[in-house]
């Protein structure tokens, strides 16, 4: 597989035990960027640093980072919820409405 950029959102019950953080009441969105090192069996291997987090919150959400150390985290299948692949120069995450017609 080649090195294509991505974001890769997982489950926030998945995305919590990764960065080890606390069950939360209301779930999180969450979202890894960066590039596909390797497919294996179980999952794949991300080329990345930080985890984002969009939390839900009163009006909207807010985003947190989370960072770590390691340049490559292996992502399990099971963790996966969908994968956007970048083509072309925008490189924006997330999902828009489509305009009404």
């Amino acid at each position: 597989m080649d090195s294509r950029e991505v974001a890769v959102w997982l489950h926030d019950d998945h995305a919590r035990l990764i960065v080890g953080a606390a069950p939360a009441n209301k779930p999180s969105r969450w979202a890894i960027q960066g590039a596909i090192v390797e497919e294996v069996g179980v999952g794949l291997w991300l080329r990345t640093d930080t985890i984002q987090e969009f939390r839900p919150i009163a009006i909207g959400v807010k985003q947190v980072n989370w960072q770590f150390a390691s340049t490559q985290l292996l992502i399990r299948w099971d963790a996966v919820i969908t994968i956007q692949v970048f083509e072309g120069s925008g490189k924006e995450i997330g999902f828009k409405p489509a305009a009404p017609e």
